[in-house]
């Protein structure tokens, strides 16, 4: 009697993985190590598996529309028109799609105005922003990394906040400023570690600040300046959280006959195409970087987590 046919369960049994990493070997899909390729591909071929046409095609996407595989990019942002005002979120596609250069996988991108109740449908990875601690943790039915720090066991990237609020507040002092103001983010952890890091120089040497948390977003910045304004109008010197946000605060500050930076020196936070076309100081991070990265560690977990990125204040005629 002939012997049985091996089964991807025998190569997956023998080669010391589950069956879908043994399948994701076997077809060269992302999401396994070179080295356990290179296993369950020995293994294979020493038991004499050989694959069913039908159930490879199934595997590889190649059977029916839509079966690739896909990342999903989950933004959680309340402002409808998120995607088309933040340049944050372009630069992200840009840096993921970069990572997805050769590989046959999907990019999908989903903005929720609020954290999502169910996942019925995970994808292969899937690449959280602005993800609430208490939701980040429970997104893990899918290989999950966020954009800055999230809840504890969740892989994260992210770039050097803390520092780049603090060369934001050192310039600022450095060049003479001593009634500065702030428009600060949201609660989350990259907008908490920019403050951390402004105010943690402010304090040093004992300069206060004027601030309000704001929500990177342009109206609600330019509101904030105005309130600074009012109650503090003697101020020469203003951080906005980010480039939108800064935006508000430079029409706030035009509105109010203030100038740039004669009166008020002005410095920011993100260093995208914005800053450069107004002219004004931020500091940049390394967004298309920092999305690689997390693509990359999504499509090999055995990667090693990479540090913090560097961040770099560029300076422009809103702060000289």
């Amino acid at each position: 009697m002939e012997h049985e046919r091996p089964k991807l369960a025998d190569v997956a049994l023998a080669a010391g993985v589950s069956r879908a990493t043994a399948s994701r070997a076997l077809n060269g899909l992302p999401g396994t190590t070179e080295a356990v390729r290179i296993r369950v591909r020995e293994v294979a071929a020493r038991l004499g598996f050989e694959p069913h046409a039908a159930a490879r095609a199934l595997a590889t996407g190649r059977a029916t529309a839509g079966r690739t595989e896909r990342i999903e990019i989950l933004i959680v942002d309340p402002d409808p028109e998120a995607l088309s005002v933040k340049p944050y979120y372009g630069r992200v596609l840009t840096g993921a799609a970069r990572a997805l250069a050769g590989h046959d996988v999907a990019l999908e991108v989903r903005r929720v105005a609020a954290p999502p109740a169910g996942d019925d449908d995970p994808p292969f990875g899937r690449v959280l922003i602005n993800m609430p601690l208490a939701v980040a943790g429970r997104m893990r039915r899918s290989r999950t990394v966020a954009l800055g720090q999230s809840a504890p066991g969740v892989a994260f990237v992210a770039p050097d906040n803390d520092g780049g609020g603090h060369q934001a507040a050192d310039h600022l002092i450095a060049t003479g400023r001593r009634r500065i103001g702030a428009v600060f983010g949201p609660d989350t952890p990259c907008a908490t570690e920019r403050k951390t890091g402004f105010l943690r120089v402010t304090d040093g040497a004992g300069q206060a600040v004027a601030a309000i948390d704001g929500d990177f977003t342009r109206a609600r910045a330019y509101a904030a300046a105005r309130e600074l304004l009012a109650r503090f109008p003697g101020l020469d010197a203003l951080f906005a959280a980010c480039d939108v946000s800064a935006l508000g605060v430079l029409q706030a500050l035009r509105e109010s006959g203030r100038r740039v930076p004669d009166d008020v020196a002005v410095v920011s936070f993100d260093g995208s195409a914005l800053a450069e076309a107004a002219d004004l100081s931020s500091v940049y991070m390394p967004v298309e970087d920092e999305a690689a990265a997390a693509v990359r560690r999504l499509l090999d977990p055995a990667l090693p987590r990479p540090a913090r990125l560097p961040t770099t204040l560029t300076l422009r005629g809103s702060s000289r």
